[in-house]
């Protein structure tokens, strides 16, 4: 921490001497996003770096203020779930933390998510918690698709979630807040306070930027052991020099949680009553802090823009975790609690120098470095009944180091602001050292490099259309879980996962009134690690992962917007993709030809919003409805790939495939002079539905007698919610 501390402080010498380059869209919270079609997104590591959505050359979604209005999202899962690629499962039954995946990739490991530039993945699984990511909290979600990892690293397989959080307003003082009701027994509120001052004070001249949002999110969900009660914060200081020369700024973000997990039902549990669970002792507290401290600097007459960026985030967590298939005598069921500590440290430094030949010929070279040190300990003892007796052993205890430096470059040229090529490179060196305290042998350190390339062109033949083609290369390696997991087996052979990602598509445009994009993808992997359900025993309930000698991802995303009339906006999107096993290792399993899990073959999205009144201005205006609705085919259950045929067959017509299900949403609201008021009902028609299966085998429980079952967690019924925002 010295030594990053030490680096901060040089950098910021320099911050009043020479004139910076402050954030091109530090825009203040009240201004209405671009539309989606000139939106400036995020182009680099850190947020400081924007470009035009249409020069970009990867498939991006951007979702600005004014969309998040519009949809009015309790959770971040219902902000994006109307995009091309995505795909959702809930895994635990408490609709928090449903699954979000992109391009055939089912699990959210497969994802680098970012929220102001800090790295949010957890750091046993990269998986993610999304009460990180309040929804009263942002300002916009910018989604890329295909292999980042030449420049985001690890994990970034299927994509990017970039997430900006709310930004100080331009007014010395400035109020905002919400309040909202639900008939899940929801209450959601939160009170912000921003500004931005002059500063009188010092001889710099500069400004002092402010930003403060509190809230409190409770429920009582519509499941039994279900509620939630989450409590977040979000403190912004900036200090910006005259003239938009500069800025230093220190963030810290605060969560914590209390979270009911109803689990899994049988699938004829389900199709009796979906209100009940069978596990009501299982749930998780969490406290999750960032600390975040970063700058940026301008040389050479702006030509060279120089950003650090350096986070902290400590997290504690407890949960309760129920076995419904196996026992630990003489506790049955078996009830245990796990406890982890961990911390996540990211430094990173990024270089970015752009210029102009002749006005024909741009260039941007951009380069950085990324240094991660993480660490873990973990504890696993009995707590049946809800209860650890302090004399209970310890089932595992384990201790985690985990280190990541890299080197990153992408230079990108742009010909007459027609023909964009780039090419870029990403090296990474990772070390795990995992400590095993209880059995010291299955203690181990794994060390791995890679190297990753992409390289891409955009071509616009016409100032109506973008023609792209991509490749990039990918990695993961493996995380803790995957090598250690709780009550399995030490997997020391386990390898990262490599991948090969190709994309072609194009971009339409006709003026303000309609847009068209379409993209056709091919990912390649080497070595994915995948949950082996055929080694689940007595000895290994939690199984084993293994690696797939090789699979594939391939599909087809279209979408289409249009705005006919200044009172009409309509959406429609189709999502086409395949995920499967192309070759096994030795052993035989997953099998050969077989789909993975949790990803739907096909997947539709369509909505219109409407404004009647708009021709009449004000205050008519303000009256706006909603309508969306996302249909999802029919997918194969989880870990689909490794099940026995006689696993299969034992389930019945149940276990081969989750049938597909439609949700709509309707939203109509009215909003006057910064205030607005909304009334929302989610699954519009009740649909009965389930979004995640697995297909197992019980060794005989007091919560399920011996035998093979297709366990389902139930989609969410009918919702209704009336809230209300302000802004003074």
């Amino acid at each position: 921490m010295q030594r990053h501390c030490f680096f901060l402080a040089f950098f910021f010498i320099f911050l009043g001497q020479t004139p910076v380059w402050s954030q091109e869209n530090e825009k203040p919270r009240e201004m209405k996003a671009a539309p989606p079609a000139r939106a400036m997104v995020i182009a680099s590591r850190l947020q400081n770096v924007k470009k035009d959505i249409r020069e970009v050359p990867s498939n991006v979604t951007y979702i600005g203020e004014e969309d998040l209005e519009l949809a009015q999202p309790l959770r971040f899962q219902d902000a994006v779930e109307e995009i091309e690629g995505a795909t959702f499962f809930d895994s635990v039954g408490n609709g928090w933390d449903s699954s979000f995946g992109l391009r055939g990739f089912s699990g959210s490991n497969s994802i680098v998510f970012l929220v102001d530039g800090v790295r949010v993945n957890e750091v046993d699984g990269s998986a993610m918690n999304f009460h990180l990511i309040p929804m009263n909290d942002v300002e916009s979600i910018q989604v890329e698709r295909g292999s980042a990892s030449p420049v985001y690293g690890s994990n970034a397989f299927a994509g990017v979630v970039n997430v900006t959080t709310g930004q100080p307003s331009d007014k010395p003082v400035k109020a905002f807040g919400s309040l909202e009701g639900s008939s899940f027994g929801g209450l959601n509120f939160n009170q912000g306070l921003s500004g931005t001052l002059e500063d009188r004070v010092t001889p710099l001249g500069g400004k002092f930027k402010y930003y403060f949002n509190g809230g409190r999110d409770v429920g009582d969900g519509w499941r039994e052991n279900s509620e939630w009660r989450i409590t977040q914060f979000d403190v912004k200081t900036a200090y910006e020099l005259a003239e938009e020369q500069g800025r230093f700024y220190v963030n810290v973000k605060h969560v914590d949680d209390a979270i009911s997990n109803p689990g899994e039902l049988t699938f004829q549990q389900a199709q009796d009553r979906m209100e009940q669970t069978n596990k009501p002792l299982d749930g998780r507290d969490l406290r999750n802090t960032v600390i975040q401290i970063g700058g940026d600097k301008k040389f050479w007459d702006d030509h060279l823009t120089a950003s650090v960026m350096n986070s902290w985030r400590p997290l504690l967590l407890h949960f309760f975790s129920t076995s419904g298939t196996f026992t630990d005598p003489p506790f049955n069921p078996d009830t245990d609690l796990i406890t982890v500590k961990s911390n996540d440290q990211n430094l990173i430094t990024q270089l970015r120098y752009e210029d102009y030949w002749r006005e024909e010929l741009f260039n941007e070279t951009l380069i950085g470095m990324e240094f991660r040190d993480e660490s873990l300990h973990s504890v696993e003892q009995d707590a049946f009944g809800g209860n650890v007796v302090e004399s209970s052993p310890r089932e595992t205890e384990r201790g985690v180091s985990a280190y990541n430096t890299a080197l990153f470059w992408r230079e990108t040229l742009k010909f007459y602001d027609k023909i964009i090529p780039y090419v870029g490179m990403r090296h990474d060196f990772n070390w795990l050292e995992t400590h095993d305290f209880l059995t010291p042998s299955d203690s181990l350190s794994r060390r791995w490099r890679e190297s990753t390339v992409s390289a891409g062109l955009t071509v616009r033949p016409v100032p109506f259309a973008d023609l792209f083609v991509n490749y990039s290369e990918g990695f993961r390696v493996p995380a803790i879980s995957d090598v250690t997991p709780f009550g399995g087996t030490v997997s020391t052979s386990v390898n990262p996962e490599t991948s090969k990602s190709y994309e072609t598509g194009t971009r339409l445009r006709y003026k303000e009134v309609a847009a068209y994009k379409t993209s056709f993808f091919l990912i390649d992997l080497e070595d994915e690690i995948v949950f082996d359900s055929t080694a689940i025993g007595p000895t290994a309930p939690f199984g084993q992962n293994i690696n797939i000698s090789k699979s594939r991802r391939v599909g087809l995303e279209q979408r289409v917007d249009l705005n006919p009339a200044k009172e009409i906006r309509l959406f429609a999107s189709h999502t086409w993709m395949r995920s499967y096993v192309r070759e096994t290792g030795p052993g035989g399993t997953p099998f050969d030809d077989r789909s993975l899990g949790q990803i739907p073959e096909n997947r539709f999205t369509l909505g219109t919003t409407l404004t009647p009144l708009a021709r009449f201005g004000e205050p008519y205006d303000g009256l706006k409805m909603r309508f969306g609705g996302v249909f999802t085919g029919r997918q194969h259950p989880q870990s689909f790939e490794s099940a026995s045929q006689a696993t299969l067959n034992a389930t019945g017509g149940a276990g081969h495939y989750i049938k597909p299900f439609a949700v709509f949403n309707f939203l109509i609201s009215y909003e006057w002079k910064e205030k607005m008021i909304y009334f929302k009902i989610n699954n519009l028609f009740d649909e009965k539905y389930y979004s995640r299966a697995v297909n197992a085998t019980s060794f005989g429980t007091a919560l399920y007698p011996f035998g093979t079952y297709t366990f389902v967690n139930p989609g969410a019924p009918r919702e209704f919610v009336l809230g209300t925002k302000w802004e003074f």
